[in-house]
């Protein structure tokens, strides 16, 4: 006992005194578990001998009512018991964080009833329990924490004063070792730690509901190659292939690449979103860049293995690199080089994964540059040029070294398109034969002019018009057979109908721009023929929560449907490369977003295979982003016209983050700034 009581006297006087506030929780906690408890096994089995209840069918939306119930009776036992000593008169701070508290900690208990039922495939009364068992745990911890250190602590301020004052002791619940971590909640510093863990749960979220990931023919053409069931070939991006072949061996799982797009779009936004707080101490800014990842024409590819989608995300991760760098204090150079090298890599991925996104690269290499270094001189500018292209090269041998892919001449589609919807079909026999064309391939190139004229087909003539004989696997390089011939054609051709040229292209851009199609990836897409690699056959996507995005995205796509449209980001992108300046620090970074997005979507004047709004994907996205910077900008205009206000008033107004060049600053130095913004 002696012994006990010497420890006792060692440990510090909070950990003496918590015992009384843990011995109070938990009987709240006990109480406010039994109540769940009964509750959920009432909804979910009833009180019959059958074990069904109202919800039997529900066990997540039973669980969900329960621990409604439980927060009840939480907060009347927490307030006016447990945390008494700190009760003050009930606003709305309080009733917020509690309330967000609990639904997170309601978020924690369903989880486990989640996964019980649909990833185990358990449903059993004892499986149901266990499950509510494990989530009510780390739901408790939680809920501990965040009462003691955010939620009741609206008496805190008038206890330190009256200890200040009279020296009186403060009672043992309000004698915190968390007064840290309440500094740190006001100051600022804890907020974006909060943004991760947000942005972590919602890509987790967004990943299980494209789980294993959505298909489309390319998909499937890639994911045969990764899988070594067909030889790898460059009709699609030989990396591409690679890096899923790659994530296959290493996870045991095709799933891995969806998981894999969720997670870059989810950290990138997390840093942009880590960078609007430091900038304008703004939670609603700070959420709504997040919520970008949630908008229903971002979330629609999310999950889809495409790679404009890898593109499209590449990008924004290099943007959030070069960002986050702007924030960075003065000197810190190998933190410098380090996010330019990351975002050197990104930027040469993008090329290697879709050529044609070179022209929108550019503009972004110079923002990254630009961030980096605010003032890069003649030297630099050359420096990081040829690490660029030299990534970009390295990279390319790198993987046509390792996957050897086959040469297919994918850009004969280009010609074909051209010379079967420009001229007749008599002109282009003609044409065929003064090329040098075979009988064979002449034949067929007129019957596929026919036929796209006589069923009025746009675009897309070698899988729409072209007689093709052979397996899709083995007709990838049949284009590359005759596209000499093509290209010859094409260039006797086109200078003679340039009016028919240009009306032609023409009509496929505006399709493009202003009536783009498959805005929706409904789960597996097979072009006719086509069968699911047995990977993908054996995990199947969820019904229920395919159709519950479908039903979010279609409803945006009836009441928005500008947002899914080109004409909408390009003029969007004009606006911000035409201003002449923007309020806020990033005008700079605008004005190189639209840049790439015009420059993007000029490069699909000549290339345009078909309508499909994932050509539009990276401008769909930068452009939303985009128009959060401007609002993050008015924002920040407004408060320093407040502070400019305030001190002419001879006022000391309260500053909105931390001092600027301090690791925590929301800028760097002021003469730094002026070379950004200038």
């Amino acid at each position: 006992m002696a012994l006990l009581t010497g420890w006792g006297r060692r440990l510090p006087s909070w950990l003496r005194n918590i015992w009384q506030e843990v011995a109070a929780f938990g009987i709240v906690g006990a109480l406010a578990f039994v109540v769940e408890i009964v509750g959920f096994n009432l909804l979910v089995f009833g009180l019959t001998p059958s074990g069904d209840g109202a919800l039997r069918g529900s066990p997540v939306l039973a669980s969900s009512l329960a621990t409604l119930l439980a927060m009840v009776v939480s907060w009347v036992g927490n307030r006016y018991w447990t945390y008494r000593d700190r009760r003050g008169p009930i606003d709305l701070r309080e009733v917020t964080l509690f309330i967000g508290v609990n639904l997170a900690g309601m978020v924690v208990t369903a989880i486990p009833v989640y996964l019980s039922h649909t990833v185990l495939g358990l449903g059993s009364p004892l499986s149901d329990n266990i499950a509510r068992l494990v989530g009510w745990a780390a739901a408790t911890v939680l809920r501990f924490v965040a009462y003691r250190t955010l939620v009741f602590t609206s008496a805190d301020a008038s206890a330190e004063a009256a200890a200040a004052k009279d020296a009186t002791p403060v009672p043992g619940t309000a004698d915190r070792s968390t007064a840290p971590l309440r500094e740190a909640w006001r100051s600022g510093r804890l907020w974006p730690w909060c943004l991760a863990v947000l942005a972590a749960f919602c890509g987790y979220c967004v990943a299980t509901v494209f789980h294993p990931g959505y298909v489309t023919t390319d998909s499937i053409d890639q994911l045969r190659q990764a899988l070594g069931d067909w030889p790898v070939n460059d009709w699609h991006p030989p990396v591409m292939a690679l890096l899923w072949r790659v994530l296959i061996a290493t996870t045991g799982s095709f799933s891995a690449m969806a998981a894999l797009q969720a997670a870059v779009l989810w950290g990138a936004l997390w840093l942009l979103a880590r960078v609007v707080w430091l900038r304008t101490r703004s939670h609603g800014l700070s959420l709504a860049m997040l919520a970008v990842g949630l908008a229903p024409h971002v979330v629609n590819f999310t999950g889809v293995v495409w790679k404009d989608v890898h593109m499209a995300y590449a990008m924004l991760a290099v943007l959030a690199l070069a960002l986050t760098a702007r924030e960075l204090p003065a000197g810190r150079t190998r933190t410098r080089w380090v996010l330019f090298g990351l975002g050197a890599l990104l930027l040469a991925y993008c090329v290697l994964v879709r050529k044609n996104g070179l022209p929108a690269v550019i503009p972004v290499f110079a923002l990254l540059v630009m961030a980096v270094w605010p003032s890069p001189g003649r030297r630099r500018w050359l420096l990081t040029s040829g690490l660029l292209v030299a990534v970009t090269a390295v990279g390319s041998v790198g993987v046509s070294a390792i996957t050897q892919p086959i040469a297919t001449k994918q850009v004969a589609q280009l010609p074909l398109d051209d010379l079967l919807h420009v001229l007749t079909p008599a002109q282009v026999g003609r044409a065929a034969e003064k090329a040098g064309a075979t009988d064979d391939f002449r034949d067929r190139l007129v019957t596929a002019a026919t036929r796209c004229q006589t069923r009025k087909i746009a675009s897309d003539a070698y899988f729409m018009c072209y007689p093709r004989e052979r397996p899709t696997a083995a007709t990838t390089t049949e284009l590359g057979e005759h596209s000499e011939v093509l290209f010859r054609m094409w260039t006797q051709q086109m200078p003679k109908h340039w009016k028919g040229y240009l009306e032609y292209r023409t009509r496929v851009y505006a399709k493009l721009m202003f009536q783009s199609n498959q805005q929706f990836q409904s789960g597996h897409y097979l072009s006719p023929g086509m069968t699911l690699p047995e990977p993908v056959a054996k995990a199947p996507y969820n019904e229920t929560l395919r159709q519950t995005l479908q039903a979010y995205v279609t409803g945006a796509l009836r009441d928005l449907s500008m947002i899914y449209q080109g004409w909408f980001w390009t003029a969007v992108a004009l606006v911000l490369l035409l201003r002449r300046r923007w309020p806020g620090p990033y005008t700079r970074e605008l004005r190189l977003l639209g840049a790439s997005t015009v420059l993007y979507m000029l490069a699909y004047f000549p290339t345009a295979p078909q309508s499909n709004y994932r050509y539009l994907y990276w401008p769909a996205v930068s452009g939303t982003v985009a128009l959060l910077l401007v609002a993050v900008g008015y924002a920040i205009r407004r408060r320093e016209a407040r502070q400019e206000a305030a001190e002419a008033a001879g006022t000391t107004p309260e500053p909105a983050g931390p001092a600027a060049g301090t690791p925590d600053a929301a800028g760097p130095a002021q003469p730094r700034e002026a070379a950004v913004t200038g």
